[in-house]
């Protein structure tokens, strides 16, 4: 899909460029979010009418995005959900969640989930680095702890609860400690076998 962009976006371009994307990249974020419009000869006359409405708005919008980071950068964001025995959280927290919370802390609406970027929804307990992207001049990493109580965070901070990577480490390694074991107890018996045979040879 061929788009103007009215908004200079990371790493795909300035205010006034015209670019191709895939539809669903066009229609779910860059349209709705205003960074866009679609390309056609009569938005693009609407474009140039209003070229230099579109580079004030990007020149405040890095006003504010600064003024973000300014606030939040470096501070952690606590996040308290309801979550199982085991750490896993009864619903989950996604890039709306953050914002809302991000927007609590700065007393005003300046960042909206378009502006957080997780990989996927965060579903339990734990301390997890996102990344804010308020500006296509201004992007930087928050840690948000999300815990079922503020005394939990202390523990969480020490480790108490494995990274997600880690947690994987050690599945493998179960598996491959099972999997020894199996391998070992299906050695055994062929050896007593072959002995056995041996004996009835003799």
């Amino acid at each position: 899909m061929k788009i103007i962009l009215i908004s200079a976006v990371s790493k795909l371009g300035k205010i006034g460029d015209i670019v191709e994307v895939a539809n669903g990249y066009a229609k779910n974020f860059l349209i709705p979010s205003k960074k866009a419009i679609c390309f056609t000869a009569a938005n693009y006359k609407v474009f140039e009418a209003k070229k230099a409405e579109f580079e004030q708005a990007h020149i405040n919008n890095l006003d504010s995005a600064s003024k973000v980071k300014a606030k939040i950068a470096g501070k952690d964001l606590i996040i308290i959900e309801n979550a199982s025995d085991d750490g896993r959280l009864y619903g989950s927290v996604n890039s709306s969640v953050i914002a809302a919370k991000i927007n609590e802390m700065l007393g005003e609406k300046l960042v909206s989930r378009a502006d957080v970027f997780l990989k996927k929804p965060i579903k339990e307990i734990g301390v997890y680095e996102v990344k804010l992207n308020p500006h296509s001049d201004v992007s930087f990493d928050v840690r948000a702890i999300v815990t079922r109580s503020e005394s939990e965070i202390e523990a969480l901070l020490r480790g108490g609860k494995k990274n997600k990577s880690e947690q994987e480490s050690a599945t493998q390694e179960s598996i491959s400690d099972s999997s020894s074991d199996e391998e070992q107890k299906n050695t055994k018996p062929k050896r007593v076998r072959k002995k056995a045979e041996v004996s009835a040879e003799e």
